[in-house]
């Protein structure tokens, strides 16, 4: 579905907080947290899928475009028209536009550019200083750990993990599947390296710099 929402709070989804959830949504509708889609025409301009046939844009549809880094030239596009990213970004203008303050982004980091990916971030770390609740679900941990604090783990639609993404990755990595950063660090230190446990890549080099200097 890419994205959802919710209109009650629930321990998942609090009013400045973007939580991480390695499952599915129909686990975390498991769990308790009622979510609503987003219906729309593919056929539709982005503007009447936005602002329905009212008259014009009001100055609401072009402050969220630009706080989302969207074209305005893509109101005049119709919605099957649009990139995979693109459209993305529009479901989440959608949301904005309509004062949803509880999101559920949907493994909504598929498909999107490296670049993209930044610039989802970006919006979130915003969107929860302005106290939004978000709830990322995914099974990309390098994505999740640039955005999330706490994470929760479902595996065989069993609740396995609730803490800290740090400790996931410190203590209960063997609940999910290893990235390929960690997988390259564990080998590394088999061979000899004394490298720390980490999802981020920056980090990474300046440990790999500090054990050869």
């Amino acid at each position: 579905m890419e994205i959802v929402y919710s209109r009650s709070e629930h321990e998942y989804l609090k009013s400045g907080e973007v939580i991480g959830f390695y499952g599915d949504l129909l686990d975390l509708v498991k769990y308790g947290v009622d979510v609503e889609g987003i219906v729309y025409d593919d056929t539709w301009t982005v503007k009447r899928f936005l602002n329905g046939h009212r008259f014009g844009l009001n100055s609401r549809i072009e402050s969220i475009f630009n706080y989302l880094e969207l074209d305005m030239k893509l109101l005049y596009r119709k919605i099957n028209e649009l990139s995979k990213s693109d459209f993305k970004f529009i479901l989440l203008a959608y949301l904005l536009i309509n004062n949803i303050k509880l999101i559920i982004l949907d493994y909504f980091d598929v498909g999107l550019t490296h670049k993209d990916q930044k610039r989802l971030i970006r919006i979130l770390r915003n969107l929860k200083n302005e106290g939004f609740a978000i709830c990322v679900i995914s099974k990309n941990l390098v994505f999740m750990d640039q955005i999330v604090g706490n994470v929760i783990v479902v595996k065989n639609n069993e609740l396995v993990y609730n803490g800290k993404m740090s400790s996931l990755i410190s203590e209960h990595l063997k609940l999910v599947e290893e990235p390929e950063i960690i997988r390259f660090i564990t080998l590394a230190n088999k061979r000899g390296a004394n490298l720390d446990l980490t999802l981020d890549s920056k980090e990474l080099l300046k440990d790999i710099y500090r054990s050869v200097y």
